[in-house]
């Protein structure tokens, strides 16, 4: 098992790993992708933009998880960790973002599997929920913290520790820079997080009047922080 920084070219064997891993996910499978087992493979399409989206920005880390299988490497997992805030380990960390290389072209970019109306879901759900950022912890911003933007495993290769170590990479980030870690749990997903190293389930992104993603029945979306300084008092 080896964890190292993705590159543009690992994109086909990321999305194939994402597809893998979201296909039956409430939010990226049943929910956006309503057209999936007519057309499994297009899910992919709506990862590559994200991947190229988070591959582009300087204040995000995308990583991978890879195997060695009859002597080569294979990538089974993704990890995007998010550095918010504005102050000065922040700013160093942008400075410090590398070119990730030319993505190889697209087959299509037309995803027949996904419901278009869908797809920013997430997105326009934020105001509702983006106050438990707003405020502090043990005196500290919760604003100036490392955010587990996406995080997934290929299904056969689950429980041998890879999404763990993705995980502890950010963790260990948010130790060094005396700040927050944070995300957003998939579904049963709070007690993973939970035992890699995450304090404390916060809120819900789900839940509230009006809100789409409680309207379309999605399940999961706790929020989950690492405390710094350990669990707060």
């Amino acid at each position: 098992m080896s964890i190292r920084p993705a590159t543009a070219q690992d994109e086909p064997a990321i999305t194939l790993a994402c597809r893998n891993a979201f296909f039956e996910e409430s939010l990226f499978g049943q929910t956006i992708h309503v057209n999936r087992h007519q057309y499994p493979d297009d899910m992919r399409i709506f990862f590559s933009t994200w991947l190229r989206e988070d591959l582009s920005e300087r204040n995000k880390r995308v990583l991978v998880a890879t195997v060695t299988e009859s002597g080569a490497e294979k990538v089974i997992g993704v990890a995007t960790w998010q550095r918010q805030g504005s102050d000065t380990h922040a700013q160093k960390m942008q400075q410090e973002w590398s070119d990730p290389g030319k993505f190889p072209a697209l087959e299509s970019t037309k995803n027949r599997a996904m419901d278009p109306e869908r797809e920013d879901i997430l997105q326009r759900t934020y105001p509702l929920f983006k106050h438990h950022w707003a405020t502090s912890t043990n005196g500290l911003p919760r604003s100036e913290n490392w955010y587990l933007h996406l995080l997934g495993i290929d299904p056969a290769y689950g429980g041998q520790g890879h999404g763990r170590a993705l995980v502890q990479w950010g963790l260990e980030q948010a130790r060094k820079e005396g700040v927050h870690a944070s995300v957003i749990a998939s579904d049963q997903k709070d007690r993973f997080y939970l035992r890699s190293g995450f304090d404390e389930v916060v809120g819900n992104c789900c839940e509230g009047e009006g809100n789409p993603l409680g309207e379309a029945d999605v399940k999961g979306g706790s929020i989950i922080f690492k405390w710094a300084g350990g669990k707060e008092a």
